[in-house]
């Protein structure tokens, strides 16, 4: 596939890195190539926020598809502005929101901004599990 997705989230705790290795693989074991940010700089950079920027916009904007992860709470804000700068580039967004209390009713469900929400489905849609990214994928690209 010459296709290429854009991976945002957030990426500074372990347990995120560790989620995001192990979702990217299985996509890449799908067979699709996957930037991942935290891949962009060694472990011992430390990159300025503009070259941070700068790579990351690059490469989002040279993408087909941006996989946003919503699991944060609040969203991320970087991953807020990714959905951004792809819904302004044309690029589609699937959304992979897999916290459980999305599906509560009362005052324990999850609230997610319902703009940056809008950012995604007028362009793509929200899925609830990385397999289900994954039957998902071929739709977009």
């Amino acid at each position: 596939m010459d296709k290429k997705i854009y991976w945002a989230n957030a990426l500074f705790s372990e347990a995120d890195r560790k989620f995001n290795e192990v979702s990217v693989a299985r996509v890449r074991a799908a067979g699709y190539t996957v930037f991942l940010p935290q891949e962009a700089f060694s472990k011992d950079a430390d990159p300025t926020n503009e070259e941070i920027f700068r790579v990351d916009t690059e490469e989002l904007q040279s993408c087909d598809l941006v996989v946003a992860c919503l699991d944060q709470f609040p969203e991320d804000t970087g991953v807020a502005c990714e959905i951004g700068v792809a819904y302004g580039t044309n690029i589609p967004v699937i959304g992979l929101y897999t916290d459980i209390r999305k599906n509560r009713t009362g005052p324990g469900r999850m609230y997610k901004n319902q703009y940056v929400l809008g950012a995604i489905e007028v362009n793509g849609e929200i899925v609830s599990s990385v397999d289900e990214l994954l039957k998902t994928l071929p739709k977009y690209i």
